[in-house]
């Protein structure tokens, strides 16, 4: 059997608990729980928080100008290549330095990573330029969520094309009511403050649930209903599934920002078969208005999302009907499992080079 050592920024094994006990879904283990359907064993590195780390790791991975990866994962995979004939990285701040080896054959393990977020961003994005190609180059496959940031990998010199990270397909469940008002969840990246007023100026009732950080501005906003959550202990899926499922809409208001957010969120309506509000963002791939699963809304707009607000309101049966078409999709392959079928598709195609 082959075997595949994983890198992620947070405990797969405890996420992977969650979904065996049905209180998670599955698509927050980017692809793994699938890969036995192809004979790859999984080897999960272990996670440690950034205060479990030694003294010298902690002070050179806060040191160093460049970004080197998690360090402590990336020493443990060295010293554990044994376990993995193929190494994976669902998650691109992992396995820097790995890919840095890979480039210049210090490393013979054929190597896999997802890009999220755009690389070349932030003040020093032309002072790191040239180390992040090298890196990039190094990775047998950097498949990314968004085909922006593929067609910057490809722009560097590497293999790239974007995924389709669908939800899933057996963990969401519905009522099939039309539900009443609208929901808006979510940690970062949120633009709250433009979708409450939005949302209190239609005259329409909405639920957020949101961290503490975010809570403030939104105090005492007529129509809006705010569960307020702790940074650690955020509120579990089950509860937040009921949530949605007593909502008409669910509404994902975004900060204009370089980073992907929301997708998620937009994972969750289309679980849940529920149509969606969403700020328009440039890393989002799935154009919600094409499909005709939801509306679009541009960044700021109060005004816009009072209209498409109001637009829900006066159109039960049409958003029955557009969250219908979105858990369709769900269910034609949009999916967790067509995830992680593009990703074996990459570990069979990289071990069939090795040999």
């Amino acid at each position: 059997m082959k075997r595949v050592l994983v890198l992620n920024n947070y405990s797969f094994d405890s996420v992977w608990d969650e979904v065996r006990r049905g209180e998670k879904p599955d698509h927050h283990l980017y692809g793994i729980n699938h890969f036995y359907k192809r004979g790859y064993e999984v080897n999960v590195v272990p996670f440690r928080q950034a205060s479990d780390r030694s003294l010298a790791v902690s002070l050179l991975q806060r040191s160093s100008p460049l970004p080197l990866g998690d360090l402590g994962q990336q020493a443990w995979t060295v010293n554990h290549l044994r376990k993995g004939d193929i190494l994976y990285a669902p998650c691109q701040t992992q396995a820097h330095l790995l890919c840095l080896a890979r480039r210049v054959g210090l490393l013979r393990n054929p190597l896999i990573c997802v890009a999220h977020h755009p690389f070349h961003r932030g003040r020093l994005a032309n002072l790191w330029r040239p180390y992040i190609n090298q890196v990039l180059r190094g990775c047998d496959w950097y498949p990314s969520l968004s085909a922006a940031v593929s067609h910057q990998i490809i722009s560097a010199g590497g293999r790239s094309f974007p995924l389709a990270w669908g939800p899933d397909d057996q963990f969401y469940y519905s009522t099939h009511e039309v539900g009443h008002g609208v929901i808006a969840a979510g940690r970062t990246g949120r633009d709250f403050a433009t979708f409450a007023e939005g949302a209190s100026r239609a005259g329409i009732t909405a639920e957020i649930v949101c961290l503490e950080a975010d809570s403030d501005p939104l105090q005492g906003i007529p129509d809006i209903h705010l569960h307020v959550q702790p940074s650690h202990g955020y509120m579990n899926y089950v509860r937040l599934m009921e949530l949605y499922n007593r909502a008409r809409v669910l509404a994902i208001p975004l900060l204009p920002g370089a980073s992907l957010s929301g997708l998620t969120s937009l994972m969750d309506a289309l679980g849940m078969g529920k149509p969606v509000v969403c700020t328009r963002h440039p890393l989002i791939d799935l154009d919600i208005e094409k499909e005709g699963i939801g509306l679009w809304v541009d960044p700021g707009d109060v005004k816009g999302w009072s209209s498409a607000l109001h637009f829900f309101d006066n159109h039960p049966e049409e958003a029955r009907a557009m969250g219908m078409r979105g858990r369709a999709m769900v269910e034609a392959g949009f999916n967790s499992l067509g995830f992680a079928n593009q990703i074996m598709d990459l570990l069979d195609q990289v071990s069939c080079e090795r040999h």
